[in-house]
């Protein structure tokens, strides 16, 4: 197949095993039997490692277990597009006759080996840009499948068996249909969207989910972070169990960060959880909400305080859907590329300060670019840590204050990206006050948000008022609360700090002392 498809990319097509065996001047098997398998995977491991530098535009032939070693599997990832094949084991079986030049099948019955290692890798298979069935097809046809994905350039966020892909893109929501068809075998999908997107993309999108033999319940929510509560969550659930919704069926979010936080939670909750995926209409959405499994709703003590960890099943984030968004949506959702920007490093810092103007007129293109560093960055984060035990928790960066902030307004009057964007010239100013950050930094990131057209004035917001929100964050423990302070770009840490000595430094910023 690595030919056929190299024929119709014009890239060189690269077997790994032939590479070896090239360097080593022995076969992979006699290489197996005179190391053993760990030292092999070693060799391959650098073999691959050293072939990304040297020949990084190619197409790679892989061994089976070649994407078992997680740090190999995930470089492969993040570099390219990596595509697993499968087929039915009897016609593995036969592929392989009785194993000869293949050690792990060696010495038995191939088929129950292939069983055996099949299960045994599961989990590695499944962390894929694509799984592409082979069974009982000719080799153009599936080269054909597999460079039109390496067009569409999904982003994977790595979990197991519950890997998920990110489509940024003009047009990707017509993937919608199959997408959710994949994660609901009995054809239901309960589609969660609200006033405001419900009128502009719903029939747009419960279109394409019946033209895939889905058959779909609407819910529509009232609009509005001020909605974003348990009454909400409650009405998902019932307008579900009124339609006799079932394990077999999925939810299809359509909507911002508000519809993607409470769908997800009610599908997390729902008969014990069913499956999710996102068609994210707000660039913060994109950026940021509708990838990495967070879902939740706010109480009267504060923002996302009861929530669940759910992975969705897919992610589209269709920059053609931005069309229609206010622009001071679209520009608040840039306050979480910044961030993303920030925490990645100088190139992507200097990436958006290169297209801020573009940025903030709406450039689609521009877009896109900022998109797909936020997501990759933010695929990368979660693949490390899912559930926000240490490095996830730097993406809270500038939220700490920037919460409070909404809190303060009772969620109404400010969008969450404006917030993260005060609370982030707030986090810039702390780090130059304590000596995290060099002189400087906070008027840069300053001057990066006003050019995509956002607040930066926080000191009017940095009062006792707002202040005492920030008691009820989730990064509070005790009389201590855990502050993500920046330094220079791609250089930012957890510092804990307490609750009074964090006010008084943010006060005394407030005042300008």
């Amino acid at each position: 197949m690595a030919a056929e498809l190299a024929a119709l990319s014009g890239l060189p097509s690269i077997d790994l095993d032939a590479e070896i065996e090239a360097r080593t001047g022995g076969t992979v098997q006699a290489l197996f039997e005179r190391s053993g398998e760990a030292a092999f995977r070693r060799l391959e491991a650098d073999t691959m490692a050293e072939l990304l530098e040297s020949r990084p535009d190619g197409i790679f032939a892989l061994g089976g277990g070649t994407v078992t070693q997680q740090r190999l599997r995930h470089r492969l990832l993040w570099s390219g597009t990596l595509v697993t094949l499968h087929a039915p084991v009897e016609e593995l079986a036969q592929r392989v006759g009785e194993g000869q030049g293949r050690p792990l099948l060696s010495g038995g019955d191939p088929g129950e080996s292939l069983r055996a290692i099949l299960e045994a890798r599961a989990d590695a298979y499944a962390e894929c840009h694509a799984r592409i069935s082979t069974g009982g097809r000719a080799p153009a046809e599936i080269a054909r499948e597999a460079l039109e994905v390496a067009e569409l350039d999904p982003i994977a966020v790595p979990l197991g068996a519950r890997t998920y892909r990110v489509l940024v893109g003009r047009g990707v929501r017509a993937r919608v249909g199959g997408m959710a068809a994949d994660l609901a075998p009995g054809a239901r999908v309960l589609l969660v969207s609200d006033g405001n997107v419900a009128p502009l993309w719903a029939d747009d999108t419960r279109e394409r989910l019946e033209r895939a033999g889905l058959d779909v319940t609407p819910v529509v929510l009232e609009a509005g972070e001020e909605h974003k509560n348990i009454e909400s969550v409650g009405r998902i659930w019932e307008q579900a169990l009124d339609a006799s919704f079932d394990r077999t069926g999925a939810v299809v979010t359509l909507g911002g960060g508000v519809v993607g936080d409470l769908g997800g939670f009610a599908a997390s909750t729902l008969l014990r959880g069913v499956p999710v995926g996102h068609v994210a209409t707000s660039l913060l959405a994109m950026a940021d909400s509708a990838v990495g499994g967070k879902t939740g709703f706010d109480t009267r003590h504060g923002k996302n305080l009861v929530g669940t960890f759910h992975q969705p099943g897919f992610v589209l984030c269709d920059v053609e859907l931005l069309s229609t968004l206010p622009d001071i949506e679209r520009r608040a959702g840039l306050a979480e590329v910044v961030k993303a920007a920030w925490l990645e490093g100088e190139a992507a810092v200097r990436a958006l300060e290169a297209d801020a103007e573009a940025l903030s007129s709406g450039d689609t293109a521009a877009t896109a670019r900022a998109l797909r560093m936020a997501v990759a960055l933010k695929a990368r984060v979660v693949t490390e840590d899912e559930r926000e035990g240490g490095v996830r928790a730097l993406l809270n960066l500038g939220h700490t204050v920037g919460h409070a902030i909404e809190a303060s307004l009772g969620y109404a009057g400010m969008r969450h990206g404006e917030a993260v964007a005060l609370g982030m010239v707030a986090a810039f100013g702390l780090a130059e006050r304590l000596g995290r950050a060099s002189a400087g930094t906070q008027p840069r990131i300053g001057a990066l948000l006003s050019r995509l057209g956002l607040d930066t004035n926080v000191g009017r917001y940095l009062n006792s008022s707002t202040l005492s929100y920030i008691g009820s964050d989730k990064k509070r423990k005790g009389a201590n609360i855990t502050l993500v302070l920046p330094g220079e770009p791609g250089d930012v840490c957890l510092a804990p700090m307490p609750l009074e000595e964090l006010s008084s430094h943010l006060l005394a910023l407030g005042t300008g002392h």
